[in-house]
């Protein structure tokens, strides 16, 4: 009779295997995770909502602590697309905006609301150029041109707002 073999097998093959397959339902329940989660930084609905569902919670839990903490004001879209607009706006334009909310799950209404509330784009594109006064001491070249265009578009701001950008760049020297 061959001798038993010992199979050898670390925590961290077990962690694996284990989540390769079902997650067990978690201990804590949807509500507090969910306001956990809010408690350290702000979250959209649909964040909120894909985080509780990779937890292992249910969608109808997941979409109850979704309800439970929109009703008492711990989570609320609008206030998010605010915030994130805020922080963004001085180096993004309206479409990097509405961009990245739209990736973050929220309704495109409450997305232009926030952008409307923002500065105007036109004022925020002048700002964001700031970089290149130093450069265009000598006189906004075809070259600089093109580099600040480049720029401004990468980050989202319209054509319409790097045209007053560059105005304004060339009226100042």
């Amino acid at each position: 009779m061959p001798p038993l073999e010992k199979k050898r097998s670390s925590t961290r093959q077990q962690a694996s295997s284990t989540l390769a397959g079902e997650r067990d339902k978690p201990r804590q329940s949807s509500k507090s995770y969910a306001l956990w989660h809010l408690s350290r930084r702000e979250w959209s609905a649909s964040e909120l909502r894909k985080k509780l569902i990779q937890r292992g919670y249910l969608e109808n839990e997941a979409d109850d602590a979704i309800a439970f903490v929109q009703a008492n004001g711990y989570q609320s879209d609008e206030r998010y697309a605010g915030m994130k607009a805020r922080s963004t706006a001085h180096r993004a334009g309206n479409r990097k905006i509405q961009m990245a909310l739209r990736q973050k799950g929220v309704d495109d209404v409450i997305t232009q609301e926030q952008i409307d509330a923002l500065v105007p784009e036109g004022e925020r594109a002048i700002n964001a150029i700031e970089k290149f006064r130093k450069l265009a001491g000598a006189g906004v070249t075809r070259e600089l041109s093109n580099k600040i265009w480049r720029y401004l578009s990468y980050r989202g701001f319209s054509p319409d707002a790097i045209k007053q950008a560059l105005r304004a760049l060339v009226q100042t020297d």
